[in-house]
């Protein structure tokens, strides 16, 4: 239909109703507070009804998907992944939309979101994927001047001179940041000394292999680089994140067939690399 036509019904069931649905500016439509309770209440019938007349009709079945996800974690850990997913069915097509922001999934264009923080996410079907864990990492360059400097890296104070790079991230209230993890080890959390933040942790990462500087990485994040040899993490356990990976949907959304075969097997890489790295991430 065209937008013309899509207005027209819109204005058609406004007046049966007897109530506006949309708010009209000069350049955008949003949903009135009733309208979005109307909208929450009727979207999954009709999509119900959508899917069997599809059904009916002998429509094709749809083998696309759309996911949220922010850059980091997709370039790092998922896209790695999913060449295995697209082994297994190489008729489904992904499409990887990578942002810091929140998705609006009312726009249609996303089926499900991939999100870091505490799963408490409003009108939203939050589902566990899997825990993280955090160190200070480094590179074995810098663990050598380190050592030099100030013993063994068993010597924390050396870390209130050396130079870290912040992997601040945004909305990162919930997320434990060096100052956090120094504390904790004895140390005072206002001597750090910051050479640069950053809000994407992939550009972190590069620049910490780069120049040689200290971070506190994730270690999903930084698996590779600690498997390659370019980083090390000489100063102590893992720590256990409060917050954890989260795959989120509207409440309101049924998930399709297709979706919902991609989340069974997104359930499943995250199992395997809890169990695979749980030494790490829960020592003795």
């Amino acid at each position: 239909m065209s937008a013309s036509a899509v207005s027209q019904q819109i204005k058609t069931l406004e007046g049966w109703i007897g109530l506006p649905l949309f708010k009209r500016g000069k350049s955008s439509v949003e949903l009135t507070a009733k309208g979005a309770t109307y909208y929450a209440k009727v979207w999954q019938s009709l999509s119900i009804i959508g899917e069997a007349t599809n059904e009916l009709r002998g429509a094709e079945v749809a083998t696309n998907v759309s996911i949220s996800v922010l850059p980091s974690f997709a370039s790092l850990w998922l896209i790695p992944r999913l060449y295995g997913f697209k082994a297994l069915y190489p008729d489904v097509d992904i499409s990887i939309i990578t942002t810091n922001e929140l998705v609006d999934f009312s726009a249609g264009d996303v089926d499900i979101g991939i999100r870091y923080g505490k799963g408490n996410y409003p009108n939203l079907t939050s589902r566990k994927l899997m825990s993280e864990a955090v160190n200070v990492v480094c590179t074995p360059a810098a663990l050598e001047k380190y050592k030099q400097d100030y013993g063994s890296a068993e010597n924390l104070k050396g870390l209130a001179e050396v130079n870290f790079l912040d992997d601040a991230g945004p909305n990162a209230e919930f997320k434990k940041n060096v100052g956090d993890w120094v504390y904790q080890n004895g140390l005072d959390r206002n001597s750090l000394n910051f050479a640069f933040r950053f809000t994407d942790s992939h550009i972190a990462i590069e620049n910490l292999v780069a120049q040689n500087m200290f971070m506190l990485a994730r270690l999903s994040l930084i698996e590779n680089r600690l498997l390659s040899g370019a980083v090390v993490a000489p100063f102590g356990p893992w720590n256990t994140e409060s917050a954890a990976y989260y795959v989120v949907y509207p409440d309101y959304m049924p998930m399709r067939p297709i979706t919902k075969l991609f989340v069974k097997w997104l359930a499943k890489e995250c199992a395997l690399w809890e169990k695979e790295t749980y030494s790490v991430r829960m020592p003795a």
